[in-house]
């Protein structure tokens, strides 16, 4: 990116997120093979690129020599003899009872012909069933893995199931980064894999290794290959300002002492190598905690106080809960006093807190929330929830349904768990969840989702009042979820149901792939054909079935489930707040004003429970009102303390309306209040009907919009003006404008 430096200083924004171009400025760099500088930079944006330019200047460049190596496999595979046989062949092999625990992580130097040290992390991970869930959080790109197969067990394929799901992993996980086999022969017993398949279904695996870990020397070919490899991963030799280099050699000498540091100590190290600068230094935080050196989860109010410098200690204290037998005995459910016990050594006392924060973070617990004064003192862990359906749930299904299928060409582990703790405001009743499904509800509305006992597909059902809409914001958070591991998405086919007289009927409906019907209505092809009844069935109907009318306000914002920690005894209620929306037109479209104030008032029922009322001004509202001034005055004051106002248009447009506006939006310069919203009707109307003069102020009106860069809106009919409105002001709600 450094030919594009010139435009950076003069402002051109760099956007990393930006899926479409059209109407844009900007550099736009997501899928460029980045090295300089490097992506975990250019995400930060502008600031962030000119910060590296500058610093690159003032202090010359230094070169990463630095990588992490990943063993991973099933339980008991011989991931840890392994670790030991390469890097620490002075300790005995681990015993058959003797298993890894969550994560451990050894550093390893080896010397490059230049003189200088390349230095290895290496990892390894327990393989046990509850750690699957966590390990998603450790599984990066630019690294080299190396997958342990036990060779005690079964013929190993591209399509084995044990093999399939690590290989799976680390494809979306890593962005395909390299991997290596290595087969331990226990016992002296060799064992052949379909090599040739697994490369061709897996072109990272490079090689494939073997040897008996009973024997010293059997790991000599693995050691040369990790050295090949890991010298030739795509961050290697990155160019980073060269003082960077030595805060980040002094944060991992300062790891070997301390497990972690306050925020404060880190801006202190950092002043020891630079002038202190707080941006720049958040800046390089950001940077190191992106490469993994690191944990500093800056926005967060609680979590931003401490950077975590052993990610085992934190790992550590993460599986302690998991492994405690009264948590699992109680199905995941923990209260402060079992963190206190469980956390009781010196190493985490005065941290339970930032512990609890952490694991919220990474969506392995969430906060129980007691009745009485919204206090938090018990947390859930879903993975530890009975892997049985509760009895309740068996015969829940029913027809009419509202269904939703989500197929899986690979189904991570832990996506259920993970969804309840994103959700978890939607789980009234902990009971009715299980390691594969958990009962959404909302008043009366409920959303069942759960893995079948087939596996490799998670199917939502609803039914209630508010079906669609909850059915709708479940569907999103999963799909936020499935966005979150790389390439995921093109291996889902979404499936919706038939709708024909004998689908309606069952529990079992046909289903239809969702991209196949958008495809018929791009076509033009209508109708689609049910396998089941040979009925045929209306394409626009299917795809309508699951968008609601419009999303209630309680679906558009969902409040942050990983907060409640940080403020443990806040409530998380919306406070009441009044929304003045001021509404003025002529008085040739006040059947528009009276229909538009009616249906927003009839709202308020539903936005009441969120806390928001919508208090709608008209001029009509002050007839009966004795003022000592102009009355158009006291309008103007109304119109400058709301907090939208909308206008109305057809065919003119009135002397104080234009005077409204200009209200209006000088307050809006000043303030940033009120929003306001032009609506002009789409009306036939007889020519000679028209007032030339009127029609005149119209166009100048427009004119003057146009001028204010003020984009004006045409609608159909009162219920076209309806829907418009409210889409806008859902989107202010969203977006937290008022």
């Amino acid at each position: 990116m450094s030919p594009l430096k010139k435009l950076f200083v003069k402002g051109l924004p760099v956007r990393w997120d930006g899926s479409s171009y059209l109407g844009q400025e900007g550099v736009f760099v997501k899928d460029c093979p980045l090295i300089h500088p490097s992506p975990e930079v250019v995400k930060q944006g502008l600031e962030a690129v000119l910060n590296y330019f500058r610093e690159i200047e003032a202090q010359g460049v230094d070169r990463l020599l630095e990588a992490k190596v990943l063993i991973i496999g099933e339980g008991r595979a011989g991931k840890t003899s392994l670790l030991r046989r390469l890097y620490r062949p002075s300790e005995p092999l681990p015993t058959e009872d003797e298993t890894t625990r969550g994560i451990n992580i050894h550093r390893q130097g080896f010397p490059l012909d230049n003189e200088r040290i390349f230095r290895l992390n290496v990892w390894d991970f327990g393989g046990q069933q509850i750690y699957h869930a966590t390990h998603q959080f450790f599984l990066t790109k630019n690294s080299l893995y190396i997958l342990v197969d036990d060779t005690a067990k079964d013929h190993k394929s591209a399509t084995d199931e044990g093999f399939k799901y690590w290989l799976e992993v680390i494809e979306l996980l890593s962005n395909r980064s390299p991997v290596l086999i290595f087969q331990n022969e226990k016992g002296g017993r060799s064992k052949t894999i379909d090599e040739a398949g697994i490369k061709g279904r897996f072109p990272n695996v490079k090689e494939v290794h073997r040897g008996n870990l009973q024997q010293r020397g059997s790991t000599a070919e693995l050691y040369k290959a990790i050295e090949y490899f890991v010298q030739r991963l795509p961050h290697i030799g990155e160019q980073v300002p060269a003082k960077w280099v030595d805060i980040r050699a002094a944060i991992e000498e300062e790891a070997r002492h301390h497990p972690y540091i306050s925020q404060q100590d880190y801006f202190d190290l950092y002043g020891r190598y630079l002038d202190f600068d707080q941006t720049k230094a958040l800046h390089l935080s950001r940077y190191l905690h992106d490469l993994g050196v690191f944990l500093h989860f800056q926005d967060d109010p609680l979590l931003r106080r401490t950077v975590i410098l052993q990610n085992l200690w934190a790992t550590e204290a993460v599986f302690r809960i998991l492994d405690d037998e009264t948590v699992k005995a109680n199905f995941g459910q923990f209260a402060l006093a079992d963190c206190e016990r469980i956390w009781a050594t010196s190493e985490y006392r005065n941290m339970h807190l930032e512990l609890l924060a952490l694991m919220e973070k990474f969506e392995l617990c969430y906060p129980l929330v007691a009745a009485r004064a919204h206090e938090v003192n018990t947390w859930l862990a879903p993975q530890l929830l009975s892997p049985t359906m509760p009895p309740g749930l068996n015969n829940w299904a029913a027809p009419g349904d509202l269904v939703l299928s989500y197929r899986y060409g690979f189904l991570p582990k832990g996506l259920i768990s993970r969804l309840m703790v994103r959700m978890h405001h939607f789980v009234k009743r902990p009971n009715m969840a299980w390691t594969t499904g958990v009962l959404f509800e909302r008043n009366a509305t409920e959303v069942l989702v759960q893995i079948p006992p087939h596996g490799s597909e998670i199917v939502l059902r609803a039914r209630g009042p508010e079906h669609k809409a909850l059915l709708s914001v479940i569907a999103s958070d999963l799909d936020t979820l499935n966005a979150s591991f790389s390439g995921l998405e093109e291996r889902i086919e979404i499936r919706i149901p038939c709708i024909c007289s004998k689908c309606i009927a069952s529990t079992s409906p046909e289903m239809f792939e969702y991209k196949r019907l958008l495809k018929r209505k791009e076509d033009g092809k209508l109708n689609i054909e049910c396998l089941e009844s040979y009925e045929e069935v209306n394409v626009l109907t299917l795809l309508d079935g699951f968008k609601p009318e419009h999303l209630p306000i309680w679906a558009e914002k969902q409040p942050d489930s990983r907060r409640l920690t940080s403020e443990l005894t806040k409530s998380n209620r919306v406070k009441d707040k009044t929304i003045k929306i001021f509404l003025a037109s002529s008085e040739e479209l006040r059947e528009d004003r009276d229909a538009f104030d009616l249906y927003f008032r009839q709202r308020n029922d539903r936005l009441l429970e969120q806390g928001i009322y919508l208090k709608i001004v008209r001029w009509e509202n002050f007839l009966d009102a004795m003022s000592s001034t102009r009355l158009q005055d006291e309008y103007n004051r109304e119109v400058h303390n709301c907090d939208i106002f909308v206008s109305l248009f057809m065919t003119k447009t009135g002397k104080f309306t234009e005077e409204e506006f200009d209200v209006a939006h000088h307050t809006f310069r000043q303030n940033g209040k009120p929003h306001i919203y032009t609506y002009f009707k789409e009306a036939s109307v007889q020519i000679t009907k028209i007032n030339r003069d009127a029609l005149q102020s119209l166009w100048k009106f427009q004119d003057k919009l146009k001028a204010l860069g003020h984009f004006q809106t045409e609608y159909k009919n009162t219920e076209h003006l309806k829907q418009l409105f409210r889409d806008q002001l859902e989107e202010l709600l969203n977006e937290r404008l008022i």
